[in-house]
């Protein structure tokens, strides 16, 4: 199976799409990081609360809250419900007054109105930030049912707010001083918004789980934000526990990339209680708990559906006789297994361990700000050969406790820390890989020693782990040269100079003059040239990637080139690898083998990264000399 169709399957799988739609919209995606996109500020709100409305049913239905599709953007979500009478309940979260009183029921700022016979709920103040468009399958009119709604609150002595279209309404009022005003429903939910809206964009994952009977979703308020409750009723036929559920809630690439709390698990053959939340990482938008209780459901009531298979868990068929071990995934909390390369040389040998390089940079260069970019292609490349590959970053700067002290005035109100379990193993899946590959990331903050012993537990468990940290004289200290076996650079070519151009004074004017240059003149020019600032008197150096400008215009002669090339390796820096011309994109944006490029570019990108891998194997560590003390 193709990237393109993977990714279009695990999404349809979540949203009830068609696969057309799915595939169109994958095909929108600027990354393949993520297959959901995250929804915006305002929009998130908005979800959080008609999550709230509409998470407890009010007749059984086969299908999860009886939303049958979703289509989410990030400032946009449609939401399709199985029948009509499932979007009254989310009519109540539009906001109306008390004839005679000034208090404001439901959210305030709404506003609804009927388009195309769907009923669209945007903020009135800003009707592009955030919209949510419900509709049905039957593509029945809904513009009745809203009119409905409006005539039964006039006959309760109700007035609505949500009728006054956002052009009529008054221009804002800035500056000045404010009178403070109470919290209201919009205020509860912003601690914890991006954990409903990541669950409610994708919905239809829970129908496809085995034994599922239905779910109801509440809320509750608490000191670091907002809890959600999820009850899940299953079959009796079937196993309370479900790994296949862990895996997805905690899968970052196709479900919302949520941590499992094994120490609050309890499981009988009564119910099933787990608790899940945000990694520490996460800030704004994820204080909260998702409690989740699987409990028994009436067989009477509920005909078990067929349980499908989830391709996001690289599953291509549903486990058989019922068991839900994942076929060829991960569960949270174990760790990744490796591909079957790695499999065999470990068979043959019990202390296999992975290789480990580091990737530098020329300093002041593009590449050397975007290193973790150029690791992440390389990396994708190998994981699409069938390696297991995790990229680690490394900052001293922007650790998580300074995060969230940059973070501190983002909350409504002041809040206790949230709950946080502490991931294992650390590293998280950042694409989707075809076959036995996979890709992992971790950012690394604090000492070296912690950085090593995060090299030494991957080395175990992983093909490849490719380090990136800084080329100044603290980049490469007396901890990682026990921890890495090679060094590469990565470097942009812009090619080999066969003349070098001066310029002398002629008759008082100053004319270009160009001087052939031969082989090894050329070599070392363009070594001081472009590996500026990179201790090549210390470390050895296994050898350079080559990264082709796509503007370059520049053709010169094989033969030139590979005499280059071979004065260079006398040199101590021999070329690698050379990579494919790829096109231009933004500082940081470059995308990876594993999202939407060329077939033909990721084909030679691949093969590319593929040559240069058996001479990083043969490498092996040595002990680097300190850089001398300017002060002695």
């Amino acid at each position: 199976m193709s990237i393109e169709k993977q990714l279009t399957a695990a999404r349809q799988q979540l949203t009830g799409e068609s696969l057309r739609s799915a595939g169109l919209r994958v095909k929108e995606l600027s990354s393949w990081g993520s297959l959901i996109p995250a929804a915006g500020d305002a929009q998130r709100i908005l979800e959080s609360i008609l999550l709230q409305h509409i998470g407890v049913p009010q007749s059984p239905s086969r299908l999860p809250l009886g939303i049958a599709e979703v289509r989410p953007w990030s400032n946009r979500l449609e939401i399709r419900f199985e029948q009509p009478d499932r979007v009254r309940a989310a009519l109540e979260m539009l906001p109306y007054r008390e004839r005679g009183q000034r208090a404001v029921h439901g959210t305030p700022g709404l506003w609804a109105s009927t388009i195309d016979g769907n009923i669209e709920i945007a903020f009135a103040r800003h009707p592009n930030a955030a919209v949510v468009a419900l509709s049905c399958l039957d593509r029945s009119d809904l513009g009745p049912l809203l009119s409905a709604y409006e005539s039964a609150l006039a006959t309760e002595r109700r007035v609505p707010l949500w009728t006054v279209a956002p052009s009529a309404l008054p221009p804002e009022k800035f500056g000045g001083r404010r009178k403070p005003r109470p919290l209201t429903i919009i205020d509860h939910h912003s601690p914890a918004a991006n954990l409903a809206s990541a669950l409610l964009r994708r919905i239809r994952f829970w129908d496809r789980l085995a034994g599922h009977a239905s779910i109801r979703m509440t809320c509750e308020t608490v000191d670091h934000g907002l809890d959600w409750h999820l009850e899940r009723e299953v079959h009796p036929d079937f196993p309370l526990h479900d790994d296949r559920l862990v895996a997805l809630l905690a899968e970052p690439v196709v479900g919302p990339g949520l941590l499992v709390d094994l120490n609050e698990h309890r499981c009988d053959d009564r119910r099933c209680v787990m608790e899940f939340t945000a990694p520490a990482d996460r800030l704004e938008g994820w204080h909260g708990v998702l409690r989740l209780q699987s409990v028994p459901s009436d067989p009477a009531l509920h005909t078990p559906p067929r349980p499908r298979h989830f391709t996001g868990l690289g599953e291509s068929a549903y486990p058989s006789h019922g068991d839900s071990a994942l076929s060829s995934s991960v569960a949270p909390g174990s760790i990744p297994s490796r591909s079957r390369r790695t499999e065999t040389l470990s068979s043959e040998s019990n202390q296999f361990q992975g290789r480990c390089f580091q990737l530098l940079a020329p300093r002041f260069s593009r590449d050397q700000w975007e290193m973790q970019s150029r690791a992440m292609e390389i990396g994708a490349a190998w994981a699409l050969d069938g390696c297991s590959v995790l990229v680690v970053a490394h900052s001293f700067s922007f650790s998580p406790e300074s995060r969230r002290l940059r973070y501190h005035n983002q909350l409504t109100w002041d809040t206790a820390d949230r709950p946080t379990v502490t991931a294992s193993p650390p590293w998280r899946k950042i694409r989707l890989v075809p076959g036995d590959g996979s890709l992992f990331m971790h950012k690394a903050f604090g000492s070296r020693k912690e950085v090593k012993s995060l090299i030494q537990e991957a080395r175990a468990h992983l093909d490849w782990i490719i380090f990136v940290d800084c080329n100044e004289d603290l980049g490469m200290g007396p901890y990682i040269e026990e921890s890495v076996d090679s060094h590469v650079i990565v470097v942009n070519d812009p090619g080999y100079e066969e003349n070098l151009v001066t310029a002398e004074a002629r008759n008082g004017v100053a004319e270009h003059r160009e001087v052939p240059v031969g082989p090894a003149e050329s070599a070392m020019a363009w070594r001081h040239q472009h590996l500026t600032g990179l201790p090549l008197d210390r470390v050895p150096i296994s050898g350079l990637v080559l990264r082709q400008p796509a503007n370059r215009e520049k053709t010169q002669s094989l033969d030139f080139v590979h005499r280059v090339d071979a004065e260079l390796k006398r040199f101590g820096t021999p070329v690698l690898a050379r990579l494919p011309k790829g096109p231009t994109f933004a500082l940081g944006a470059s995308p990876t083998v594993l999202d939407d490029v060329d077939e033909d570019f990721r084909m030679a990108f691949r093969v590319a990264c593929a040559s240069f891998r058996p001479a990083l194997e043969k490498s092996s560590p040595c002990l680097i000399p300190p850089p001398p003390d300017p002060w002695r």
